[in-house]
C-alpha cells in the first residue's frame, strides 16, 4: 500500500486504512479537527466528526498532525503532501481544499502523472496541463 508523509516533517500520515490529516474552514478561528481521508487515489470519502463542520463548496485549511504545518499550496485552492509508491517512487500528492470538490494529482519531477476526480479539470487548461508544482 502507498505509503504518505508530511512535506515539512515527513511523519508518515497513513495509520491503518486512513490518512490523517489536521483540518478547518478557511473562515474559521478554531483550529480545526481531525479529517481522514482514504489513501487510494480517486476515492473522494472523508470522514471527520460532526463537530468538523465541511461544508460544500468552503475551502478548508489542512495540517499536518504532528508538526502542525499548513499544507496548502500557493497557488490555486490547492494543499499536498508526499506518497512513496509499493515500487518505492516518490510523489507530490495534491488535492482540492474546496470541500466536496473532487480533483487529486499525482505529482513526479514538476509534472502531473495522473490525475483523478470530477474537479481536475477546474486545475488544467484546455490541453490538459496544470500549473507548476
Amino acid at each position: 500500500m502507498n505509503e504518505y508523509f508530511c512535506p515539512k516533517c515527513n511523519s508518515p500520515l497513513r495509520i491503518s486504512n486512513h490518512i490523517i490529516l489536521k483540518g478547518k474552514p478557511s473562515d474559521s478561528d478554531v483550529f480545526g479537527n481531525l479529517i481522514l481521508f482514504e489513501p487510494i487515489l480517486g476515492d473522494f470519502k472523508v470522514t471527520s466528526h460532526p463537530s468538523c463542520q465541511m461544508k460544500e463548496g468552503v475551502r478548508m485549511e489542512f495540517f499536518c498532525p504532528v508538526c502542525n504545518a499548513n499544507l496548502s499550496a500557493d497557488n490555486d485552492h490547492l494543499a499536498h503532501i508526499n506518497m512513496t509508491d509499493t515500487e518505492g517512487d516518490n510523489y507530490e500528492i495534491w488535492f482540492s481544499e474546496i470541500s466536496g470538490e473532487q480533483a487529486t494529482f499525482k505529482i513526479k519531477a514538476g509534472q502531473i502523472a495522473v490525475k483523478y476526480g470530477a474537479d481536475s479539470h477546474k486545475y488544467t487548461n484546455h490541453w490538459g496541463s496544470g500549473p507548476n508544482y
